[in-house]
C-alpha cells in the first residue's frame, strides 16, 4: 500500500507542477501581497513596519487557505471530468487509497506553502528590525490547520458537484457566513421583530450554522493573537482543539467522498 500512496502522491504533484491555473493562482496572490508591502518598505517607523508585516500575514493567510482548498479541488475534480478513475482503480489501486493519497498531497502542498510564508515572515521581521514573536508560529499553524478543514470539506464537494459550483456552494455555506445571519435574526427578535417568519429564519441559521464546517474552529478565542502576536501559555491548547476539530471533520468527509463516488460508479 506504501508504494501505491507513492505512485499516487507523485502523480498528484506532477499534477500540480503542470497546472497552469495554479500557477496563476500563486502569481495573483504574490502580486497583491507584494502591492499591500510597498508602504513598509519607505518607512522607518517600527509600528508601521508591524502593521504591514501583520497585513501582509493576514493576506498571505487568506491566500493560503483559498489555494489549499484549489489544490483538493482541482485534483479531485480532474479526475472525474476526465474519466480516469476507473483506469486508475483497476491498476489495481483502492479507491480508499487514491482518496486518502489525494487529501494528503493536498495536505503537503498546503504545509510547504505555509512553511515558506513562515520563513518569509521571519525574514521580513528581521529585515525592518520587528521583534519575531511566537505568535507567528501560532499563526502560520492555526491557518494550515484551518486550511486542512478546507481541502477535506472542498474534497466532499468536488466529488458531488462541478467544480465551479462546489467553490461557489463553499464560499457561500459556512459557518462564518451563517452565523452573522443567525446573528442578525437574534438581534430582530430580541427588538421584538418575533415574527412566525423571523423565528423560522432563525431556526434555520441557526442548524445551518451549527451543521456546515468552519473555518477557523476557534477564532473568537484566537482572535487578540492574531491582534498583537502575543501567546500566552494557555492559548496553545487552541491548536490542540483546532487540529481535533480538523481531524474529525477530515474524516467525516473522507468517507461521506468515498461513499459518494461509489454511489455516482465512479468506483
Amino acid at each position: 500500500m506504501t508504494e501505491l500512496v507513492q505512485a499516487n502522491l507523485r502523480a498528484d504533484f506532477a499534477y500540480y507542477r503542470r497546472s497552469r491555473l495554479l500557477l496563476a493562482f500563486m502569481l495573483v496572490f504574490l502580486l497583491l501581497t507584494s502591492l499591500s508591502s510597498l508602504p513598509a518598505f519607505f518607512s522607518d517607523s517600527g509600528v508601521q513596519s508591524f502593521n504591514a508585516l501583520q497585513e501582509i500575514v493576514s493576506n498571505l493567510n487568506m491566500c493560503l487557505i483559498l489555494l489549499s482548498g484549489g489544490v483538493a479541488l482541482f485534483v479531485i475534480s480532474s479526475h472525474l471530468r476526465n474519466r480516469s478513475l476507473k483506469m486508475v482503480f483497476t491498476k489495481p489501486c483502492k479507491p480508499s487509497v487514491w482518496l486518502a493519497s489525494a487529501f494528503l498531497s493536498a495536505v503537503l502542498v498546503a504545509l510547504l506553502l505555509h512553511l515558506v510564508v513562515l520563513l518569509s515572515a521571519v525574514g521580513l521581521s528581521y529585515w525592518w528590525h520587528v521583534p519575531v514573536r511566537p505568535g507567528l508560529v501560532f499563526i502560520l499553524t492555526d491557518n494550515l490547520i484551518a486550511s486542512i478543514g478546507v481541502i477535506a470539506y472542498l474534497t466532499l464537494l468536488a466529488s458531488i458537484a462541478h467544480p465551479a459550483v462546489a467553490a461557489t456552494f463553499a464560499l457561500i455555506f459556512n459557518a462564518d457566513m451563517f452565523y452573522a445571519v443567525h446573528e442578525w435574526t437574534q438581534g430582530a427578535l430580541r427588538s421584538g421583530h418575533a415574527g412566525f417568519f423571523m423565528r423560522i429564519l432563525d431556526k434555520i441559521f441557526d442548524f445551518l450554522y451549527l451543521a456546515l464546517p468552519m473555518v477557523q474552529a476557534f477564532g473568537r478565542e484566537t482572535e487578540t493573537i492574531y491582534q498583537s502576536y502575543r501567546v500566552t501559555h494557555g492559548d496553545w491548547k487552541y491548536l490542540a482543539y483546532a487540529l481535533g476539530y480538523a481531524a474529525i471533520l477530515s474524516a467525516f468527509c473522507y468517507f461521506a467522498s468515498l461513499f459518494v463516488l461509489q454511489r455516482r460508479k465512479y468506483i
